[in-house]
């Protein structure tokens, strides 16, 4: 799978950038650079690398310099300055200095874009806009129609190859424009807002659908969008930009728990964290055994063994199983639960609701590593999300 790595990238609009770089180089901010030379200051001095088979976001506000950073990534939008190298198969390709050969070798087999405005061609069917990019490269026609069928499956519009994008709603012209995107066997998608001109529940179920297509089909993803929860529900990383730079970059959960500046904590201000913190962050790690016993309430206790791996549950002093927590739904007997460290505390929220009030276990490989009470929930959510 490829990786992308971005270093000191620049881009400044107007005509004699090296005036804006100069006065940057000194300290000048954008609104003093933008006074004193008319440059606009588009993006400015971006670093970080989005890694294989993740789905890294760009998050900010409207002029924050999002989508122009997203678009120097394939070059809709030259560089002023930096580099953004795309590692792929072996193969390093500094896409700033690539010549046009190059670079429509890359967005036509390697670099995939979706849109927010779906970019649909109205006069073509979806199976054919779905096979388009393969059409441009030069894919002949009974291949193309078996891919597009392939993928138009894929994206939950299966029977509707032979509709026009009129004849479509919002958001399955949104499916539409990511299955063109897959098409090409591009293993890196840049998403530009996609989902932000559909109506909320479309968004959600179309946010699920990437979700599980990243999960299936194995993509590197960079992701802009101005919606927070969007960010926090998609991104396996985030970085969210100001004015032009990166003002902080980590996990959801780094984000929401530990917020570097004003700006980004008045950003997180109102998340939910429920579905960011997870299980490992919230735990009461200071357990204690005794007799290879751990209690965990005033009827509840786990006996381990000696590299404290949980060898079996009991309930006022009766031995019951230990079972996953995703497995809450269909368990009818009386069973301690436990989950996997990196559980959002939503989900065991949820289950404590439905099954059990009891404490949950948190395990990671085999081994006891913390437990989850209420009160550790309770905390968690007061303290940690809203960044102690």
């Amino acid at each position: 799978m490829p990786s992308i790595e971005l270093e000191g990238v620049y881009k400044i609009f107007g005509e004699e950038p090296e005036k804006a770089l100069e006065l940057i180089e000194q300290g000048a901010g954008k609104d003093e650079v933008r006074e004193r030379t008319g440059q606009v200051i588009g993006v400015q001095d971006i670093s970080f690398k989005i890694r294989d088979n993740e789905l890294f976001v760009i998050m900010g506000l409207s002029g924050s310099g999002k989508s122009t950073l997203l678009r120097c990534v394939n070059r809709l939008v030259n560089p002023t300055k930096g580099t953004i190298t795309l590692h792929s198969d072996g193969t390093d390709y500094d896409i700033t200095k690539a010549n046009q050969e190059t670079l429509r070798n890359i967005r036509e087999t390697q670099v995939s874009m979706v849109f927010q405005n779906f970019a649909l061609f109205p006069h073509r069917t979806v199976s054919e806009n779905v096979s388009f990019g393969l059409e441009i490269q030069g894919v002949d026609q009974q291949e193309r129609k078996k891919k597009a069928k392939e993928l138009i499956e894929v994206v939950g519009l299966e029977g509707f190859g032979d509709s026009f994008p009129s004849q479509l709603s919002g958001g399955m012209q949104q499916r539409v424009g990511l299955a063109r995107g897959l098409a090409t066997g591009a293993e890196v998608l840049l998403m530009d807002e996609p989902f932000s001109a559909l109506d909320p529940l479309i968004k959600v179920e179309m946010q699920d659908e990437l979700l599980d297509l990243m999960e299936e089909m194995q993509r590197t993803v960079l992701f802009v969008t101005h919606d927070l929860d969007e960010a926090l529900k998609v991104g396996d990383r985030i970085t969210i930009m100001e004015a032009g730079h990166m003002v902080q970059k980590g996990s959801p959960e780094e984000i929401i728990v530990n917020p570097k500046t004003e700006y980004v904590a008045d950003f997180v201000e109102n998340a939910d964290p429920s579905d960011v913190l997870r299980a490992e962050t919230i735990a009461d790690k200071d357990f204690r055994v005794k007799d290879n016993m751990v209690t965990l309430d005033d009827i509840t206790e786990v006996e381990v063994n000696d590299r404290n791996e949980v060898v079996q549950g009991y309930i006022s002093g009766a031995p019951v199983p230990v079972r996953p927590l995703e497995d809450y739904e269909t368990i009818e007997e009386d069973v301690i639960l436990y989950s996997s460290k990196d559980t959002p505390i939503s989900r065991i929220m949820r289950a404590r609701l439905a099954y059990s009030s009891r404490p949950v276990l948190v395990v990671h490989d085999k081994e006891l590593i913390g437990i989850v009470r209420e009160s550790n929930i309770l905390q968690g959510l007061l303290e940690k999300g809203r960044g102690e």
